[in-house]
């Protein structure tokens, strides 16, 4: 079955991200810290800052090896302040299998905080987490509007490995929603 591609454009997201930052003030407004999860984490953190008026920082996290390929879930980056007995609101752009946030808890954990509040932009059916806050669930692999050269480039060494011609990748990638100048840039610069 093919890989269907749920776009995400920048109003999509922003609205999301003032949807979500109004349930949080109206129900669960005693966040004292945002932990955004790096990389995914990291543009939706800077939006609920601002949209909540609360200080961020980060926890790098990585899992994905390539679209829909996940590998051991490893911490990379720790958390650079304290948060014991903090409230505070654990966000990641997206929750597919549900194994990032689970890592993140444990390791939040052992920093001691008063309560952590979990969030994320997209939640997938098959999630072994559900966060307490999520915008949206979806099957599709969500292409958000900040990596779209980065899915240019896994697609296309992908459709390579399967021995398709350049022609016919550059038509399936705008055929899912990719315009002719970002495959360009992708393509003149990271190929």
């Amino acid at each position: 079955m093919a890989i269907q591609y749920h776009f995400i454009d920048w109003n999509i997201y922003t609205t999301h991200a003032k949807k979500l930052a109004s349930i949080l003030l109206e129900h669960d407004s005693s966040i004292q810290e945002i932990i955004a999860i790096s990389r995914g984490g990291l543009t939706f953190g800077h939006l609920l800052s601002d949209l909540l008026q609360v200080p961020i920082w980060t926890i790098a996290i990585q899992s994905y090896t390539d679209i829909q390929q996940q590998g051991e879930v490893q911490i990379l980056g720790t958390l650079q302040t304290s948060i014991e007995q903090k409230h505070v609101l654990l966000i990641d752009d997206a929750s597919d299998s549900g194994r990032t946030f689970q890592r993140a808890i444990e390791y939040l954990t052992t920093l001691r905080p008063r309560k952590v509040t979990t969030m994320t932009m997209f939640l997938k059916p098959q999630s072994s987490y559900r966060p307490d806050y999520f915008a949206e669930i979806t099957n599709a692999w969500v292409v958000f509007p900040y990596e779209h050269t980065e899915m240019i480039l896994l697609i296309t060494k992908r459709m390579q490995q399967e021995g398709k011609k350049e022609s016919d990748i550059q038509s399936y990638l705008q055929q899912i929603g990719f315009d002719e100048q970002t495959i360009a840039f992708a393509w003149k610069h990271h190929l």
